[in-house]
């Protein structure tokens, strides 16, 4: 995340700084830039606008097309295995290439 001028990190997925899904937020900006809107990220540290950031970056990693299973509550309780699954669906959404980049024109199938 450092190459796309992030400066957030963890250092296991017990790390409490995940708690406030800002981290996982900078992660899906670093794969797919412009998709966060900052001005919707809370920064102060309430259960509600954590709740609220959590949601968001769900929300937002499966918009970029990663399939995400966790809900908000795993990341804000920091649930350290489906913080790892979260980290894991955006990691496979990263290798993968852009669906509009490498899709086929669709054709309707009748005239």
């Amino acid at each position: 995340m450092r190459s796309s001028g992030k400066s957030s990190s963890i250092r296991s997925f017990q790390d409490p700084c995940i708690s406030d899904a800002i981290v996982v937020l900078d992660l899906i900006d670093a794969i797919k830039p412009n998709v966060i809107n900052q001005s919707l990220i809370k920064t102060d540290k309430s259960l509600e606008s954590r709740m609220e950031n959590a949601k968001y970056a769900i929300t937002c990693g499966r918009k970029i097309g990663a399939k995400i299973y966790a809900l908000p509550e795993d990341i804000v309780e920091g649930k350290p295995k489906m913080v790892m699954t979260v980290f894991a669906c955006l990691m496979a959404r990263s290798y993968m290439p852009d669906m509009r980049e490498s899709a086929a024109p669709v054709t309707p199938m009748m005239s």
